[in-house]
């Protein structure tokens, strides 16, 4: 019986460095944390669960000056995200974009753009483990033991999921959309 699942992606800019990869069921439990590194290997482990919906930490779209509307909206509200014109985000943009249209044709997969730690701020829980708590996620593994982008990855797991279920929260601009988590803790 195949499990029904969402995934997250902590995006890094190169494949050289490690990239976090979620997979969630619809059941909130995890199905796999791991650091990932090749778009190949990141495909592959997504070809094996076949999620419905995954949520990458990275623009989606490429800015044509330093900052796009979207960030530009994001930071207004309060959210620390990196200007996606830096040489390293537009790296991380265009890798992001690459795979959002293979992710898109290859797995039937609606891709959305994230930003972890604005969710957790956006959910009002005040870390990780709180969040795991409050959404009563199932998890075998250490969470102390998990690296940023394996946090990361799970955060935006759990965005995939809320979008999936349709209360995620939805901050738009022209050039783009963020999705983030409505409130979870008080």
């Amino acid at each position: 019986m195949k499990v029904v699942s969402v995934a997250g992606l902590d995006l890094a800019g190169s494949p050289r460095n490690p990239s976090g990869l979620a997979i969630l069921s619809l059941y909130r439990e995890v199905l796999a944390l791991r650091l990932v590194y090749s778009d190949e290997e990141i495909f592959k482990a997504l070809v094996e669960y076949k999620p419905l919906v995954i949520a990458i930490d990275a623009p989606l779209s490429i800015p044509n000056k330093s900052l796009r509307s979207i960030d530009r909206k994001m930071i207004s509200l309060g959210y620390r995200v990196l200007p996606s014109g830096w040489r390293s985000m537009r790296m991380l943009s265009e890798r992001a974009v690459r795979l959002k249209d293979l992710f898109e044709r290859k797995l039937n997969a609606i891709v959305i753009e994230t930003h972890p730690l604005s969710a957790l701020k956006s959910s009002g829980c005040s870390s990780i483990d709180e969040l795991i708590q409050g959404l009563k996620l199932t998890y075998s593994g250490e969470q102390a033991s998990m690296q940023v982008h394996e946090v990361d990855a799970l955060i935006s797991s759990l965005v995939a999921l809320k979008y999936f279920e349709g209360s995620s929260l939805r901050i738009s601009e022209v050039d783009g959309t963020v999705y983030l988590l409505g409130k979870v803790c008080e």
